[in-house]
Formats: structure tokens, sequence, C-alpha cells
């Protein structure tokens, strides 16, 4: 458990020198660990299924719950409850289906744009964007606050990196309203924060050490 602790101390620190948020994704992970975590000091959280997240959002309500994954259109009620950030919209109608069970509450969106250029990523097209953009925009529960996005496995993650960064100040520079940029996960973080990542989303690089010490016993 030490181990953990420290594995997660040492991020913690590597991240507070660039201002980057630490979300640990604890989708694969016990209700111990995360609890382990929250007693430490670690805050924000992310799960990547609906139900999931209501369920720790209950079990956990002093930390802060992420959704990070797609999203089915009859599963948008728990998101609207329990989300405190929305980290995958990525269409209309899906953004709709979300907004209708808001009620006066506003939520704190990322738009996910798929910048690897790999089909069976999700993600809004680089291209259709600004138009994604606009008309999320209109909808008065959502507050775009900025974008994310996930690099192709095995490669250089930098360009893709460069191109949401890209992205994201375009529409900083038209909007003025959007500054964070959440990307990076476990085997590509620390590029992704030289690359300006306001936020990055780690899972087995917080979680293998604690995850081994219980198989283990």
């Amino acid at each position: 458990m030490s181990q953990f602790i420290q594995r997660w101390s040492d991020i913690c620190s590597t991240l507070a020198a660039s201002h980057t948020r630490l979300l640990a994704v604890s989708k694969y992970t016990s209700d111990i660990a995360v609890q382990t975590l929250l007693n430490a000091g670690q805050v924000d959280f992310a799960e990547s299924r609906p139900q999931n997240l209501r369920d720790r959002a209950i079990k956990f309500p002093h930390a802060q719950w992420h959704f990070i994954g797609p999203l089915q259109k009859n599963k948008a009620k728990y998101i609207a409850q329990y989300a405190c950030m929305w980290h995958s919209l990525a269409d209309l109608e899906t953004a709709q289906a979300v907004a209708k069970h808001m009620g006066d509450r506003t939520l704190p969106v990322l738009i996910q744009v798929n910048i690897s250029g790999e089909s069976q990523k999700q993600g809004v097209q680089p291209q259709a964007l600004s138009e994604l953009y606009a008309a999320v925009s209109s909808i008065k529960q959502f507050n775009i606050i900025g974008l994310m996005g996930m690099a192709a496995k095995n490669t250089d993650p930098a360009p893709a990196f460069r191109l949401l960064r890209g992205l994201r100040d375009d529409l900083q520079q038209k909007y003025g309203t959007i500054s964070e940029l959440c990307m990076g996960m476990s085997g590509d973080w620390e590029i992704a924060v030289q690359e300006g990542a306001t936020m990055v989303r780690l899972g087995s690089a917080l979680f293998e050490s604690i995850e081994a010490n219980q198989n283990s016993e």
C-alpha cells in the first residue's frame, strides 16, 4: 500500500510543476483502492461506464466523478445526475439526450475529438469540431470548457497532442471561454504534459502496484 501511495505522490509532484490535473481512472480497480486514494487526498476520479459512475458517486460522495467513456443515449440520465464533468461529448444527439435530464443544473463538458485518425476511436472529426461546438454552445445546460482526445497506440503521440492543442487554441482565440486540454493516459501522459495537457487520465500507471499486491495476498 505504501508503494501505491508513493507512486501517486510522485505523479502528483510531477504534474504540479505544470499545473496539470490528475484524473484517477478507477474503472478496473477496487473500492479499497479508491478509498485509499481519497484518504491520501486525491479528489478527481474517472469512470467509463454510466452505471459504475452512478454507483461510485453514491458510495463516495466526497469525490469528483468524471465520465470519460462512450455514452448510449438510454444511459444519459446517469451522466446528467452524477457526473461532475463529461469528457466524451462527441455528437449533438447524445448531448441533447443528456440535457433533457439536467433540469437547472449546468454541467462542464469537454468535446472529444478523434485525433488518432482511427475509425474505431470515438470523437468528432477535427474538421467538424467548429460546427459541433456551435451547436452544443446553444444548449444552456452545458458549459464547454475544453477538448479531450486520445493518441493512437504504438505511435509517437506528440503530433496528435499538438493537433488537439491547436484546435483548442483556435477555439480559445475565437470564443475566449475554452481552456482545458485533457489528453494523455498511462502510456503517454508525460509527453501529453510536455505538449500542454491540463488534465491527464491515469489508470494502470496508478493502480498496478496495489492490484498486484492484492492479487498476491
